[in-house]
């Protein structure tokens, strides 16, 4: 007796086997509406083209179309002078200021207040090109080892 092919049996396929088939199906599902998207575009294009000619020309529905044009022009226009406007009133408002100041970087006692270090540290520290910072799970600075020849370690206590 022989047995019976997968394709015939879909209980027998592995879940993987399904999820590709599932995949592949809607790919070619989408493979197959978009070769119909150029006619279905066509029919959009005649229809609403009439719906366009029939609304615009006989109704003489231009005339409402570019007054709602020159409503958008002036909103377009206020907006627009209301930015400039903004934009000169800064101009006058900082000109000649520059506010944008980078901060004093921290001195060594900040650092050594703000770390629970001495700042004997942070000058042994500063001293080697290259150092590698463990910290603990609270983000406390546990040691520094040099990457430097020679160097010695400095330990965190």
């Amino acid at each position: 007796m022989k047995t019976p092919l997968i394709i015939e049996r879909p209980d027998l396929q592995a879940w993987q086997q399904k999820a590709v088939f599932g995949v592949m199906t809607a790919v070619f599902w989408v493979a197959w509406f978009y070769l119909w998207l150029p006619l279905v575009t066509l029919f959009g294009w005649l229809f609403f083209g009439y719906q366009f000619q029939f609304h615009m020309i006989r109704l003489e529905g231009y005339e409402g179309f570019l007054n709602l044009l020159a409503v958008y022009a002036l909103v377009i226009l206020g907006m627009g002078g209301t930015l400039i406007g903004w934009a000169i009133y800064n101009d006058f408002r900082f000109r000649g200021m520059d506010r944008r100041k980078p901060s004093a970087p921290p001195s060594d006692p900040q650092l050594g207040e703000f770390l629970s270090r001495p700042a004997l540290f942070f000058e042994q520290w500063r001293s080697y090109a290259i150092v590698t910072v463990h910290h603990d799970s609270q983000g406390r600075i546990i040691r520094v080892d040099p990457v430097d020849d020679g160097a010695p370690e400095v330990r965190v206590p």
